[in-house]
């Protein structure tokens, strides 16, 4: 009874552990990979705000380019965004440890909408004159 309990709680604490499998490789991280993730992810919010600041003072100083800088600044910032939230998403919402078909039935609706949102984007701003 006693080795049972002792086996549950190294279990529970394995799920909280330093070592994540990372495309096939085990990675084990010193602080805990939780640590981590909060930290890359208030890196990435830093370069976010500081990239924001600096293409929104380019698109003032420069108002010849202002439709590329603008691009330029809403496609970096949809990367970047994109990327904190598959951490988010991947880490603590834990769906790493999840099954592949509920990411599937998560990230084929995130996909459709994506495509929706490019296509209603790609429209030009006078619309279609038919």
């Amino acid at each position: 009874m006693v080795e049972a309990s002792q086996e549950m709680t190294q279990d529970d604490h394995g799920h909280h552990s330093n070592t994540v499998t990372l495309l096939g490789r085990d990675i084990t991280v010193e602080g805990g990979i939780y640590t981590v993730v909060f930290g890359g992810l208030a890196i990435l919010t830093v370069i976010e705000v500081l990239s924001a600041e600096f293409l929104k003072s380019a698109i003032h100083d420069a108002p010849s380019a202002a439709a590329a800088l603008t691009a330029i600044k809403a496609i970096l910032l949809l990367g970047i965004a994109i990327v904190k939230s598959s951490l988010v998403i991947w880490f603590y919402m834990h769906l790493k440890d999840e099954k592949r078909i509920l990411a599937v039935v998560l990230l084929l609706p995130l996909l459709i909408a994506a495509l929706s949102v490019m296509f209603v984007l790609a429209i030009p701003p006078t619309g279609y004159s038919i």
